[in-house]
């Protein structure tokens, strides 16, 4: 009787270790670092350095060659690569609160700060809609493995929602900020701090162009690079 317990063991070690790694192991490497991370295939770590960290382990991860079904996992690795920069995007975008929006208001001083997050809020966008197209084109390809992986057309539907209103936003901001306060208006703004609060002579003053003036005005705010 034990020898016969034994050769089961020894045969259900075998099997297992002969097992042909296909898309379900992937799917598994995927969920544990997903888990790692307390995340979903729809969610993501809530700053960017926990952000950075995935990125590097999912381009690990995108290293494994399976024995089988190895274009539907690159499929999975590329789309949430690409989501997780959209995700850091995003969030470099928020890092001047209502300052880098017009939402909430707005002068002409912050100009710099909304261009930046705009422009930081349209390339989340553009990778946004990169992450969208590739889950289209996965969901249309491989829709078993899709839905083995939790990932449906709705998944897309609404990311592109999400992505739209972001880029929406952003170019609302660009539009306002461009429209009301132009570079050669702001610069004159920033000409009258700079003469109240700084010792730079006045021909100094004169001879600034824009790009040369918002690094000053910055540094006079406190304000990072």
């Amino acid at each position: 009787m034990l020898k016969k317990i034994f050769l089961i063991s020894v045969l259900l070690f075998i099997v297992s270790c002969t097992q042909i790694k296909g898309f379900d192991y992937g799917v598994k490497q995927i969920s544990k670092l997903n888990s790692r991370y307390n995340t979903t295939m729809e969610t993501y770590p809530n700053n960017i350095k926990q952000i950075g960290l995935m990125l590097n382990d999912f381009e690990e991860l995108k290293k494994i060659q399976l024995e089988k079904n190895q274009e539907p996992f690159n499929y999975i690795i590329n789309y949430r690569i690409l989501n997780l920069e959209a995700e850091r995007l995003y969030i470099e975008g928020q890092k001047y609160g209502d300052a880098g929006t017009t939402k909430k208001g707005f002068g002409c001083k912050p100009r710099p700060l909304i261009i930046e997050s705009v422009f930081l809020r349209n390339s989340s966008a553009m990778k946004g809609f990169e992450a969208v197209n590739l889950l289209r084109e996965f969901v249309g390809k491989y829709p078993k493995e899709a839905n083995l992986a939790g990932l449906s057309f709705k998944n897309a539907l609404f990311l592109n929602a999400t992505f739209y209103q972001i880029s929406r936003d952003a170019r609302s901001d660009s539009s306002i900020i461009n429209r009301f306060c132009p570079a050669n208006v702001t610069l004159e703004i920033y000409q009258q701090e700079f003469r109240k609060k700084t010792n730079m002579s006045e021909d100094f003053i004169n001879n600034l162009s824009y790009e040369e003036a918002v690094p000053i005005w910055k540094k006079l705010r406190g304000i990072e690079k």
